[in-house]
């Protein structure tokens, strides 16, 4: 996983994060993981709809001399496309975007209460997840920051991530995001949106792999 982040642009956003924190006095927790879910269906489905599709193309050129070549045909092609569809670079063409949108949000909600408002103390808590199979960008704020900022404000924010990242500079995508969450922040709230001088969480990047 720290692979998709050279360890330069680590120590960066480490060290703007740790800065964001002193400044508007939110815990800010960030979370990279390689998919939110395992899919098992989409291997399958990869599978069977690209088996057939393949068979489909091979009848239209070829004459299938016996009647039992061609389901033993697809049978096989779907054991072999099955496979190749536990890889995620396959598997993204059988996960739709519905259930992509549902996945990541599920699992975004459970990384934030697990990882951050359940051991802070104030509970003034801001989470970017950023999951690499479903290339999908997730950004939570608690109850408190909610008073004063806008989804669509939020939605700025993984504009900007997302703009970044398919430059292939992911480290430049959260750094700038995490700059405007702060400005965001002082902004509305007139300064720091607590009062509290410790870092409750980790001011390290959660890399996880599900």
């Amino acid at each position: 996983m720290r692979e998709i982040l050279i360890q330069e642009d680590v120590q960066l956003v480490e060290s703007r994060l740790t800065q964001f924190e002193k400044t508007t006095g939110c815990e800010l927790l960030i979370v990279i993981t390689n998919a939110c879910d395992p899919y098992p269906g989409a291997s399958a489905r990869f599978g069977l709809v690209s088996a057939f599709l393949l068979n489909l193309v091979f009848s239209y050129y070829f004459t299938f001399l016996h009647g039992w070549l061609w389901p033993v045909t697809f049978f096989l092609s779907a054991l072999l496309l099955t496979w190749l569809g536990h890889f995620e670079w396959f598997k993204r063409f059988a996960v739709s975007d519905a259930e992509v949108a549902r996945e990541c949000r599920e699992k975004a909600i459970e990384y934030f209460h697990t990882l951050g408002t359940s051991k802070v103390a104030h509970k003034v808590t801001a989470m970017i997840m950023v999951s690499t199979l479903e290339r999908n960008i997730q950004v939570l704020i608690d109850e408190k920051l909610k008073s004063e900022i806008t989804q669509q404000e939020l939605d700025e924010l993984i504009s900007i991530m997302k703009s970044h990242f398919k430059s292939g500079n992911m480290g430049l995508g959260l750094i700038n995001s995490i700059s405007k969450l702060e400005e965001k922040i002082i902004k509305d709230f007139g300064g720091k949106v607590s009062d509290t001088q410790v870092s409750e969480l980790s001011d390290k990047i959660h890399f996880i792999i599900s």
